[in-house]
């Protein structure tokens, strides 16, 4: 039998992951053409120009935000699995 060269695994991901990287283009291009066709046909109010926006925040730090909170709590999951993971071995292994 001949060995596996690559990871099955690996594969999946990779090619999930590059899925999700042309879909994001694909909408990103869509989106770039509306605002860009929008911008020219109507006028949008500033969000500055809104009350109490400057107790909001931006678009930019609510995302930035989001996703630190997402990365800490996928970081805490994952350090529980590994724990949950080796604890499982230990205790089979005795």
């Amino acid at each position: 039998m001949a060995a596996k060269t690559n990871d099955p695994t690996a594969l999946v991901t990779d090619s999930v992951l590059a899925g999700m990287k042309q879909g994001q283009e694909f909408a990103f291009s869509g989106l770039s053409a509306w605002a860009d066709f929008a911008g020219k046909a109507f006028t949008f109010p500033s969000l500055e120009a809104l009350p109490m926006m400057e107790s909001v925040p931006s678009p930019k730090e609510f995302i930035e935000a989001s996703f630190g909170f997402a990365e800490e709590l996928l970081a805490s999951q994952k350090e529980f699995a590994i724990k949950f993971v080796e604890t499982m071995a230990t205790a089979s292994a005795k």
